[in-house]
């Protein structure tokens, strides 16, 4: 497919940003390239776009950063980086396979950028002259690509890193508990037997069900969640196994409501999260 300074640090790693625009819905950026002074002009103009922008500075640290991070686009200086490996080892994880890439070229007709779109990867030459409109095609990647359990996922993957500084106790998933409880998306944090031990105001907003009831039941109790999330999949989930997909939740009123779902067991002992997104 094809389409037609600020001294900051140009390390690899999460860039700072000043300014932030409701409109970028807190996206993330991923920028690919050896090149210090392209990383650092490319983060510039994302930076002021209101994205969060992450910058690697190879393959291997690419991969690394978009596990950890789920950016929601990669974008590649194709002229010095081998987008094909990249894309291969991207498309190889089930967390990141679904991560739109965009790769910047000097040529279009360079057998690379025709190589790239022969893979399906969106190429685009851009220049000094018209590069604020790398922008709008990032964004219109975004839009084509599912987002709602990169989201989750990402969120959960914040808070098991966050686990890691908490004491592995009873204080320390009290401090977790109370986190958790101030987050505006939909979690729950269920113990080795699926009972409710922490719940997120997000969660009490989609179920309908106030914290204090929610910490009295079970996800086992289908007038609590039903349908496909109850019995088998929790089990599994339960038993140490991750889960993105779309289920069906059952709210206080009784009514059957479709969710994106995300899960990670075992971020402390006995400490299991899953997030909610309506579909």
């Amino acid at each position: 497919m094809e389409r037609g300074q600020d001294k900051r640090s140009t390390r690899p790693g999460r860039r700072g940003s000043d300014r932030r625009s409701p409109a970028a819905d807190n996206r993330r950026v991923l920028l690919v390239g050896p090149d210090e002074a392209w990383r650092l002009l490319h983060a510039y103009v994302f930076e002021e776009a209101g994205y969060a922008v992450y910058a690697a500075a190879d393959d291997l640290q690419a991969v690394a950063f978009a596990t950890r991070l789920l950016p929601d686009a990669v974008v590649v200086d194709l002229d010095v980086t081998d987008i094909a490996d990249l894309a291969a080892r991207l498309s190889g994880q089930s967390s990141t396979r679904d991560i739109p890439l965009l790769a910047l070229t000097t040529s279009l007709d360079g057998v690379d950028a025709q190589d790239a779109r022969n893979a399906g990867i969106v190429t685009v030459m851009v220049d000094a002259a018209n590069i604020d409109l790398l922008v709008d095609e990032v964004d219109t990647l975004i839009a084509a690509a599912p987002r709602a359990q990169r989201s989750l996922r990402r969120r959960l993957l914040d808070l098991q890193e966050l686990a890691r500084y908490y004491t592995p106790d009873a204080e320390g998933q009290a401090s977790l508990r109370k986190l958790i409880d101030h987050l505006q998306v939909a979690i729950l944090a269920v113990d080795e037997q699926g009972r409710c031990i922490a719940a997120s105001d997000g969660a009490t907003t989609l179920t309908g069900y106030s914290r204090g009831q929610l910490l009295t039941t079970s996800v086992f109790e289908t007038e609590f969640l039903g349908g496909p999330m109850s019995d088998a999949r929790w089990q599994g989930f339960l038993a140490n196994r991750q889960f993105t997909g779309t289920a069906t939740i059952r709210n206080r009123a009784g009514e059957q409501v479709t969710v994106h779902a995300a899960g990670v067991a075992e971020i402390m002992p006995g400490f299991h999260l899953a997030a909610f997104a309506a579909a």
